[in-house]
């Protein structure tokens, strides 16, 4: 496809003013047409693609396109926040779960193959599941630790686990030593993907089950995915490609996404989300949709201040969470703890801390701080981050407490964020693996999840009377049951200001005008299975035509 053509061009000089219109038609139609490559860019690079070890959001976007699971998720919709978070069949048809939660068997669909021609067996699954629970770094493995004889595994005195069983080639069972209410869930996450049986997922050549293949990784540079024809779904798959861009700075991505080089911009920088604000004919084509992804900023609450509850509830005080949501566009909502509004389990009763810097102040001072205190402040190297780190360090000088900021490279400022010897104060950031309380909760406050190193507990809070509520909220079946079990969790790390709790942002994405079906999905986020392209008969975008 071409960008950027001589015809458009010469109709945008035509136009004058309107040259800040878009520059192809819409789409009229509503039946989808095969075809086309949707050309994307990413403000980072790919370094895996992997399934047992590639978890973060931009691995995600490759890892769900190229691995497919037993389950997924329902498409996402443009009015509905809960859209997208209800289970349906992916790789298997059907499953069912025992009266006591112990017993899940998953019925795989008939005919299922690789990317390869290779046929997809029942046997796969145990593989690979029992791969990764025995591989260190694995992306769920240690979310797998209910299954009977992981324990084994894990310590090594045994090379299988118990509770993966194929009783038949299109039939899995997967047998708990304690109820999982959250497995189903970890399963939809693409480690959980099948591999034949004695194959090590490799980075770089991706065998998967997905609607796309890998065509061509120019790493660093440029990843190219093509339609997989073997796909179980593959007549509802209508691109030929997904052509990404890496390493594209978000300004830079959307001044392609002006010149008609690429056909969508994500995560755009403040001046390009408010140039959108303001230009009525674009507003049909921008896409909002709700994330699970939670934001503020981690407090080791075993050093000094902040092992002092009054130093934490005092800085929640004196951060005001609207200049974030302000400084972000309106792209988010403030956030009272670490489940977004849209998430089972959100304590709908709570509010944000309030913006009371006299209650900071007089907090501190209780607290032995009557001064306030000085303190380093490590956020990610990026302009949106250091922007929203000058807005809370203006809030906190406010009642004495005095940020120093340090910006580092993500591949520095991830490990001592997951580091006991990392910086106490820090941006934190959660994106959910799958939309369960469970995720975050056992994750990033349970006393399981501290480590020196590499830790998920990013705070180091422990807390026995959170434990024995989790343990429970996990194991349990009734879902409105399971809601209240989380949302008495979420009081406590509330009270605890285990995080300084900030903001849930938003997904926004603007698209050209024939990109057809596409919406923002609160776990995949970018999300292209079924987008197509309503292109002329020449197969390109067909231009404006002049006023």
């Amino acid at each position: 496809m071409m960008r950027g053509g001589g015809l458009a061009c010469a109709l945008l000089i035509a136009c004058g003013s309107a040259s800040t219109d878009p520059r192809w038609q819409p789409s009229p139609n509503k039946t989808p047409r095969a075809g086309g490559t949707l050309h994307l860019a990413m403000e980072f690079d790919v370094n895996s693609l992997d399934p047992l070890v590639a978890a973060d959001e931009v691995m995600l976007y490759f890892t769900h396109a190229l691995f497919d699971t037993l389950v997924t998720y329902e498409p996402s919709t443009p009015d509905d926040p809960r859209a997208g978070l209800a289970f349906r069949p992916g790789l298997a048809t059907a499953w069912t779960i025992s009266d006591d939660g112990l017993l899940y068997t998953f019925t795989l669909r008939p005919a299922l193959a690789y990317s390869d021609g290779t046929p997809v067996a029942a046997a796969d699954f145990v593989w690979m599941l029992d791969r990764q629970l025995q591989k260190p770094g694995s992306a769920i493995g240690a979310m797998l630790l209910d299954i009977a004889g992981a324990p084994e595994v894990v310590a090594g005195t045994a090379s299988h686990a118990r509770g993966l069983v194929a009783p038949a080639p299109d039939t899995l069972e997967i047998h708990l030593a304690r109820p999982n209410a959250a497995l189903l869930g970890i399963l939809a996450m693409p480690a959980a993907t099948p591999q034949p049986h004695g194959r090590e997922p490799d980075r770089r050549a991706p065998l998967g089950t997905g609607p796309y293949t890998l065509e061509s990784w120019d790493e660093g540079e440029r990843v190219v995915l093509r339609k997989n024809p073997r796909h179980w779904d593959a007549a509802h798959v209508y691109l030929d490609k997904l052509d990404f861009l890496e390493n594209v700075p978000r300004d830079l991505q959307f001044l392609k996404f002006q010149r008609g080089e690429i056909d969508t911009a994500e995560h755009l920088e403040a001046p390009d989300a408010l140039w959108l604000a303001v230009q009525p004919a674009w507003a049909p084509y921008v896409r909002t949709g709700q994330t699970l992804q939670s934001y503020g900023s981690r407090m080791n609450v075993t050093v000094k201040p902040f092992d002092d509850v009054r130093v934490r509830q005092a800085l929640n005080y004196a951060l005001d969470k609207s200049h974030s949501v302000r400084l972000l566009q309106d792209a988010a909502v403030a956030a009272h703890g670490i489940l977004p509004p849209s998430l089972a389990g959100f304590n709908a009763h709570l509010t944000p801390y309030p913006h009371d810097p006299a209650r900071a102040r007089a907090l501190l001072a209780a607290a032995g701080y009557p001064d306030g205190f000085d303190i380093d402040y490590v956020v990610m190297a990026n302009d949106e981050a250091l922007r929203l780190a000058a807005s809370l360090q203006a809030d906190l000088a406010e009642v004495g407490v005095h940020v120093h900021v340090r910006s580092e490279a993500f591949a520095t400022f991830l490990p001592e964020l997951m580091s006991r010897t990392g910086p106490p104060f820090a941006k934190a950031t959660f994106g959910f693996d799958f939309p369960d309380a469970a995720d975050a909760f056992d994750l990033q406050f349970g006393t399981a999840g501290i480590a020196d190193e590499g830790t998920s507990n990013l705070s180091f809070y422990s807390n026995p009377t959170l434990d024995a509520l989790l343990a429970v909220a996990r194991a349990e079946r009734d879902p409105a049951t399971r809601a209240l079990l989380y949302q008495q969790a979420e009081l406590i790390v509330y009270v605890d200001a285990v995080w300084l709790w900030d903001y849930h942002q938003k997904a926004v994405e603007v698209v050209q005008p024939y990109v057809a079906d596409y919406q923002p999905h609160p776990v995949w986020i970018r999300d292209y299975a079924h987008t197509w392209l309503d292109l002329g008969p020449d197969g390109e975008p067909v231009p404006r035509a002049a006023p």
